[in-house]
């Protein structure tokens, strides 16, 4: 998706204080606009065009991403330095205090910046798993140094029944074993963390893939799906706030350490700091 329509998670943390940079990915936004008057477009050609059960991403395509987003903090940091810009708030940037978050393939691109980037303290990824899997791990199997957190609709994994079975068109067990991987290896994303991870898991009868933007509630016909659509947008917000309030400014948010009030969030789950892994020889 593209920044514009992030508006009301994007204004919620400039609320409290945060200063959001939303980034338009040349080629992937629909438009991208250049200072010197250049435009890119949309180009589809960049998307892969048959995804499989096991899930597949375009690697390239996610290095692009998550260096776009270095490259925006290299930005800030030399204007923040300079002190001269058009942008807002320079030579004001508290830029050792800096998280990055995302949407869908914005959410596996932020947390590989975090990978990248250690100037990333804290890392947030909304609902942007590929074959269940938020990130990749390196070869050591460590996922990042920092924190990290996963917000996603995904039901827990439950028993298949024949009719998705024979719609796989893979024998039962083939099936299964590929999901207990799959399962087994989000838990290794968030398990192998240096800051430690949390996982919220929205209920997925009652929310959508795009209940993270705007768009759901911009599309509402009536007042009570408006009213849900916002609700579910405001239980997304408080944990995104309450995750950058810990790990960027020292808070304790109680929000985090509780079990759920909202009627749109299933569970959440911490997991607790990893060791680093020994070296490989």
């Amino acid at each position: 998706m593209v920044r514009e329509v992030y508006a009301a998670q994007f204004e919620d943390l400039a609320s409290h204080g945060y200063i959001v940079a939303a980034i338009s990915h040349p080629y992937d936004a629909i438009v991208t606009l250049f200072p010197d008057g250049r435009q890119i477009a949309y180009s589809e050609q960049r998307w892969p065009k048959t995804p499989s059960l096991e899930g597949e991403a375009n690697l390239n395509q996610l290095e692009w991403h998550a260096n776009d987003i270095r490259f925006v903090l290299d930005e800030l940091t030399r204007a923040n330095l300079a002190g001269a810009s058009p942008l807002p708030f320079v030579g004001h940037l508290d830029l050792t205090h800096v998280g990055a978050f995302g949407h869908s393939f914005g959410g596996m691109a932020a947390a590989h910046a975090c990978q990248l980037d250690r100037r990333f303290k804290a890392c947030l990824n909304e609902d942007g798993v590929v074959a269940k899997r938020p990130l990749f791990l390196d070869v050591r199997g460590w996922a990042m140094d920092q924190a990290f957190m996963l917000i996603l609709h995904d039901a827990p994994t439950r028993p298949l029944t024949d009719e998705q079975v024979a719609k796989m068109k893979m024998q039962r067990q083939r099936t299964e074993a590929i999901i207990k991987r799959l399962d087994a290896d989000q838990e290794a994303a968030l398990r192998n963390t240096g800051e430690g991870s949390y996982r919220v898991r929205l209920r997925s009868e009652k929310t959508s893939h795009m209940d993270f933007s705007d768009l759901p509630l911009l599309g509402a016909r009536e007042r009570t799906d408006a009213e849900k659509r916002a609700a579910i947008l405001a239980a997304v917000r408080s944990y995104t706030l309450a995750f950058f309030d810990k790990y960027l400014r020292g808070m304790k948010p109680a929000l985090l350490d509780q079990p759920p009030t909202s009627e749109f969030v299933e569970a959440i789950q911490r997991f607790e700091p990893a060791r680093f892994p020994c070296p490989t020889q």
